[in-house]
């Protein structure tokens, strides 16, 4: 069984996660910590994907490491950010940026971390107060989204120039990490949607009058940041990549899609929420958008969006549905704490210019064997050769599941195509054991089948 964390380094390594300061981005210790939250990130995906036991999961909950993992998460995007700007400032094209990688790096595997473990709703009630934070930052990563949409994001994919300078290139990157982070910030929202009655009270207020979570997974919904058109044709995001999609797999919801408007009902139709959360017109005008969204083949796959619709056509029709806001009880509000304790270290060090000043011999180093050392050091956490293995893997086990399908399908005399899974009447003229619907769907799946296809005679 392969494995990026071993069951004996497991306790260790979870132990290891401490809150750090932004001064303390980039420096040896940060190096250690980072190793090991890349490879519990990466063991945390496999155990998900593998249906195994969750022991990262388990394993972060009961040490109370998800609060450190928030903190983290704001570390990092303070450093990206505030700190990072003056460091280009300083030295427009830095010898090396991988460095600087690594560490926007690190906040997406923080995230990834945190994405696993709420899906649970024992990781929702574990976080307590720090709830309000998460919540900024994730309505924050999902806004950032629909601006990158609304921007041209998609777009520009297809044409980037092969030699752009270093800086452009960074900043492309940055751009990809802020998509990803924002595309996990819409599961983690909807999660804590799910458990809202299980949060502190103030979790509700700062989801429904701070961020107006409602209005912004509508919005989410209309702009669809989880698909694009290419020059390959219409695009999915699964799996953490971009995959072309074809037949009924066009038609097919993907997972944040689904998070999404998850999100949205669960929001809706929870009464302590709708008690403080005030169906003016133009909010109903602005949920109404999502009416023609709520397709028939949507709601053959989502079965509990059927109610939602419902709702919003009712809500359409007859204006105000809901009873009367009710003015809050709530006297004294928490507030987030994380971010503001963090810029406020910062000023005892010169504020982010001074500290950019401090980093400048970590991320703007010249040393070349000081380079290589650490590149090469990031190189075995990462784990690349590995990675490509359970990929492989995984890309194996759906096709035999595909190819069990289809001969499922020929016992039961309904044929399924063995490349969109749609409904198909004609089969491979020479090994006469797939179907498919269409010539361009045989074509699609030649690369895969060609190995296999045997002429019969």
């Amino acid at each position: 069984m392969n494995n990026f964390v071993f069951p004996e380094e497991l306790s260790f390594f979870v132990e290891s996660i401490r809150p750090f300061e932004i001064r303390d981005v980039g420096s040896d210790k940060w190096l250690d910590v980072h190793e090991m939250t890349i490879k519990l990130s990466q063991q945390a995906i496999l155990e998900a994907a593998e249906h195994r036991e969750e022991e990262v999961k388990e394993m972060l909950i009961s040490c109370d490491k998800l609060k450190i993992l928030i903190h983290e998460a704001y570390c990092v995007y303070l450093w990206k950010t505030k700190v990072l700007p003056h460091l280009l400032d300083i030295d427009p094209n830095p010898q090396a940026t991988f460095l600087i990688y690594t560490v926007l790096y690190h906040e997406g595997a923080v995230i990834t971390l945190l994405d696993v473990a709420l899906y649970h709703s024992s990781g929702c009630e574990a976080l307590q107060d720090t709830s309000l934070d998460l919540i900024d930052y994730c309505a924050q990563g999902v806004a950032q989204v629909i601006g990158l949409v609304s921007m041209g994001y998609h777009e520009n994919e297809d044409n980037i120039d092969v030699d752009e300078a270093i800086l452009t290139e960074l900043e492309r990157q940055k751009r990809d990490l802020i998509y990803k982070i924002g595309i996990r910030c819409i599961s983690i929202l909807s999660y804590l949607a799910d458990n809202l009655n299980s949060l502190p009270i103030s979790a509700m207020r700062r989801m429904i009058v701070t961020h107006d979570i409602i209005w912004l997974m509508a919005d989410l919904l209309q702009f669809r940041p989880w698909q694009r058109k290419t020059k390959k044709g219409l695009e999915k995001y699964l799996d953490e990549k971009w995959t072309v999609v074809h037949g009924e797999n066009v038609a097919k919801v993907v997972k944040h899609e689904a998070q999404a408007w998850f999100c949205l009902r669960q929001l809706l139709f929870n009464p302590n929420v709708m008690q403080s959360y005030e169906l003016n017109d133009e909010r109903r005008k602005h949920l109404g958008k999502c009416l023609g969204l709520l397709h028939e083949s949507l709601l053959d796959q989502l079965p509990p969006l059927i109610d939602l619709k419902q709702y919003l056509c009712q809500l359409s029709m007859s204006g105000n549905t809901s009873p009367p806001s009710k003015k809050s009880n709530l006297v004294l509000e928490e507030l987030p704490e994380i971010k503001e304790n963090l810029i406020a270290e910062t000023e005892k060090y010169g504020g982010f210019l001074g500290i950019a000043q401090m980093q400048e011999k970590i991320f703007l180093c010249n040393d070349k064997d000081h380079i290589l050392n650490v590149a090469q050091r990031l190189n075995i956490a990462y784990n690349t050769d590995l990675m490509a293995e359970l990929e492989e893997k995984v890309a194996a086990t759906k096709e035999m599941k595909k190819e069990a399908s289809n001969v499922e399908s020929n016992k039961n005399g309904q044929q399924t195509c063995g490349n969109c899974h749609g409904n198909a009447e004609k089969k491979c003229s020479q090994c006469k054991s797939v179907y498919y619907c269409s010539r361009k769907c045989q074509l699609d799946d030649w690369p895969k089948h060609k190995t296999k296809c045997i002429k019969i005679e």
